[in-house]
């Protein structure tokens, strides 16, 4: 019996050995892969590309007193801008980022008018102000919705220096005439504003971003003798990216979450959210009455999108695809108003804004990181403008058609996922649209039309499952 006991426990360790053996020849399901999250406290540069806006009043008075020559209120200036900046964050709890920054602004672009005929009586040239340039030095401090992004709040000391009116307004027959420019202005004021940054990779973030810059009230005398006084303001809306370099305090890196698994190739749907800025190009006349010239950056709105599409994934860095979209916007109502005095009224106008515009057209992008995706677009859009209504002096009122403009698009973005089905982009699109001449007014009998349209927007993206 004892034998028996030996020869079956020898035989019962033996076929747990092997058992063992064969268990370690079978696969082990390896652990989630973890991807880091990077604290915020980093130092940063990078630069961006946006819309300048500047409103308030200005009014044109004699040296010494007087009734005024010309007064303005309303949207003054617009432009494409340019920015660099530079700053630091510290994560100062699991949801909170403090930090400071400087930033530098740069444009040149300006809009002119010419109104003006024998028959009417009188002219006026103006070229409006735009930003030359300008520099703010701040801080921000945000909420983390979630560890890659952040939403905050701004403030700050801000110099601008605007390139002014240059205008000249004549009453024909020995009326009332004068011409003038206003220096370019040197102003300080303050900035607030709001944003969201959202990180690409752990060393790239992508921002949006609104300031309001308060100018206040400055005076200036016009080398022939008449005095400005102004009351600007100036709204700057970017989009940018930045290089964050390490880290100066705090942990570099947790694993919080799953590494993502996203998929380029599929049908995706998505809707987005900014603004758009608009180049017209005007020309009207009433023969041997009047006629009327426009060229610069003469309106903007805020606008949303909703698009379409499908990509393709051809390559391991490389990705290409095909869309549409539809563009809707409204600017609010904004308008002009401008008094010159001996004009015998005022110029009022509404501005030009978008109503809707579709575009087709294709993508080709460059694969960054697995969920990063740095792109260029192509393709052919429509547009249609809202009808913009003025009056000229009193003496002519009248409402500009509705119609839709064509022509072609270009631009480029960026793109990331946050989850395996979910992706963020911000995307700066130009579409120059062909002139049409075949508009009818109820005023004027020659009418034609063109420009350039810059779109900036923001959009979440819904990749539907492959099947």
């Amino acid at each position: 019996m004892a034998r028996a006991v030996v020869v079956l426990g020898a035989a019962h360790a033996a076929a747990l050995a092997v058992t063992a053996a064969d268990a370690a020849d079978l696969p082990v399901k390896a652990p989630p892969k973890l991807a880091p999250a990077a604290n915020w406290t980093q130092f940063y540069v990078g630069a961006g590309l946006g819309f300048d806006f500047a409103s308030g009043q200005s009014n044109l008075a004699p040296l010494g007193g007087g009734p005024s020559l010309f007064s303005l209120d309303g949207l003054q200036g617009a432009d494409l801008g340019l920015s660099a900046f530079a700053g630091f964050d510290v994560q100062v709890a699991t949801r909170f980022v403090v930090g400071g920054f400087v930033d530098y602004d740069w444009s040149r672009q300006r809009t002119t008018v010419n109104v003006g005929g024998a028959g009417f009586g009188q002219t006026l040239t103006a070229a409006m102000p735009s930003l030359d340039q300008g520099w703010t030095i701040g801080g921000r401090a945000g909420f983390l919705a979630t560890p890659d992004i952040l939403l905050y709040g701004l403030a700050g000391y801000s110099q601008m220096r605007i390139n002014n009116w240059n205008l000249n307004y004549a009453v024909l027959g020995g009326g009332p005439s004068f011409t003038v420019q206003e220096p370019a202005l040197t102003a300080y004021g303050y900035t607030v504003g709001a944003g969201a940054e959202y990180r690409l990779a752990n060393n790239w973030s992508l921002r949006g971003e609104y300031r309001y810059v308060g100018l206040g009230h400055n005076t200036t005398v016009d080398p022939l003798g008449a005095v400005w006084t102004t009351d600007l303001s100036e709204h700057v809306i970017r989009i940018g990216a930045a290089y964050r370099f390490g880290q100066f305090g705090g942990a570099a890196t947790t694993a919080v979450a799953p590494a993502l698994n996203p998929a380029w190739t599929g049908v995706y749907v998505g809707a987005g959210i900014g603004g758009d800025a608009i180049t017209p190009h005007v020309a009207a006349s009433a023969p041997g009455i009047l006629d009327f010239n426009a060229a610069g950056l003469g309106g903007a709105d805020v606008g949303g999108t909703f698009t379409i599409g499908y990509d393709r994934q051809i390559a391991p860095k490389w990705v290409i695809g095909a869309f549409g979209l539809i563009d809707v916007a409204t600017n609010g109502g904004a308008s002009i108003t401008a008094t010159g005095a001996g004009a015998g009224g005022t110029i009022t106008s509404d501005l030009a804004s978008v109503k809707w515009a579709w575009t087709v057209g294709g993508r080709a992008g460059y694969l960054v990181s697995p969920e990063t995706l740095v792109y260029v677009l192509g393709g052919y859009s429509g547009s249609t403008a809202r009808s913009v209504s003025y009056d000229l002096f009193g003496a002519i009122q009248s409402t500009s058609p509705e119609r839709e403009y064509h022509g072609a698009t270009i631009g480029g973005g960026f793109e990331r996922f946050f989850s395996d089905r979910i992706s963020a982009r911000a995307e700066y699109r130009m579409t120059h649209v062909e002139t049409r001449d075949d508009l009818t007014d109820s005023f004027f009998t020659s009418l034609s039309a063109g420009g350039t349209i810059h779109t900036v927007r923001g959009s979440l993206v819904y990749h539907l499952p492959t099947p």
